[in-house]
């Protein structure tokens, strides 16, 4: 059993579920557990509930994909009608980011609420330092407490599922490095994620058995959470609202190497040689502006789109898009500022 101390506290380890989990939670006597639909994660629920056969648990669903403001109440009511003090989140963005979003919503109602994360996807397991709504602008939000990494519980996830969401994990990673905000660590964990994705996630998709593919992916999925105490840039600003309008033709992250590789070159003269030491994450040659292309590459290798032409994205809807991205908080954090214009013309060169 592998535990890192940093940011939160993360027992990373092949049957952390079974035997990490019930340490961390000895002390509970009740504990809501909040789920989405994400698969595995009514499998892993079931690992959870025979790990912890004294305490207690009261269920409640949530949607998968991004949190939704509107839903803390709920979420608080039922913790409340629980009696407990601690939410055991299990799924991916939907139930950890709603998780984050209720404890904070308790913290400001004079109560306290843990949230413990038990991860069954690849994205940042909740170590983000913002969590990004459906229905609002992002919100920093208090960590998971506690998070428990099994790459086990990775074991249900379809490839491409699999696929698109560790390219969008992986695009948070490229763009955490490149982020012209000064901390080094964070570097120094965004390189690392890049380089465990790009050598690990392949092998995940190809070979979904490979129990030391899960197990580095998931090693990059937290290694690349743990990178954004630096910020993302204008990729989410403008993915998000195109899977938007698909309207569920795409998954998440399935959009994030087209608007990514079509930002290297307007982000080249701001991010400096920080594409060519990413670039070579991918393969021992390459130039700083030879990043677009290994995207376009690896995007490919995974079954994923390299453009948005290889999509159900109506190039008409691009200008509406670009307004709503320039307004996005992560455009903010783009190493160049970010027009309606520059964000229309970085969806044209996508295409």
């Amino acid at each position: 059993m592998t535990l890192i101390g940093y940011l939160t506290r993360t027992q990373f380890a092949d049957g952390a579920i079974d035997d990490a989990l019930p340490e961390e939670a000895s002390r509970l006597g009740k504990a809501l557990v909040l789920i989405d639909p994400e698969p595995g994660a009514a499998e892993t629920m079931a690992r959870v509930a025979d790990a912890l056969p004294r305490v207690r648990l009261a269920s409640f669903c949530v949607d998968d994909g991004a949190p939704r403001r509107s839903d803390v109440a709920q979420v608080l009511g039922a913790l409340d009608r629980a009696e407990a003090s601690t939410i055991i989140a299990i799924g991916g963005p939907g139930a950890i980011g709603q998780a984050r979003l209720a404890a904070a919503a308790a913290g400001r109602r004079g109560t306290d609420c843990a949230v413990i994360a038990v991860p069954v996807s690849l994205f940042d397991l909740g170590l983000g330092r913002q969590v990004r709504l459906r229905d609002g602008e992002p919100v920093t939000c208090p960590r998971p407490d506690r998070v428990i990494a099994d790459p086990t519980a990775l074991a249900h996830a379809p490839p491409r599922r699999l696929a698109a969401a560790g390219m969008e994990i992986l695009v948070h990673a490229i763009e955490a490095y490149a982020s012209p905000s000064y901390n080094p660590p964070a570097d120094g964990l965004a390189l690392e994620a890049v380089r465990r994705l790009a050598r690990w996630l392949p092998v995940a998709v190809e070979t979904p058995g490979h129990a030391e593919a899960r197990r580095e992916t998931l090693a990059g999925a937290l290694t690349a959470g743990l990178a954004l105490e630096k910020a993302v840039g204008g990729v989410d600003a403008l993915a998000h609202p195109l899977e938007d309008a698909l309207a569920g033709q795409a998954l998440p992250g399935e959009l994030h190497t087209p608007v990514l590789a079509a930002f290297v070159g307007f982000n080249a003269r701001a991010v400096g040689e920080r594409y060519g030491a990413l670039s070579q994450t991918f393969g021992p040659t390459g130039g700083p502006l030879g990043l677009d292309a290994r995207l376009a590459a690896f995007a490919r290798t995974l079954g994923l789109p390299a453009t948005l032409r290889e999509t159900a994205t109506d190039p008409s809807r691009f200008a509406g898009v670009a307004e709503r991205a320039a307004d996005d908080p992560a455009a903010l954090a783009n190493p160049r500022l970010l027009t309606p214009g520059d964000c229309r013309r970085i969806l044209e060169a996508a295409w």
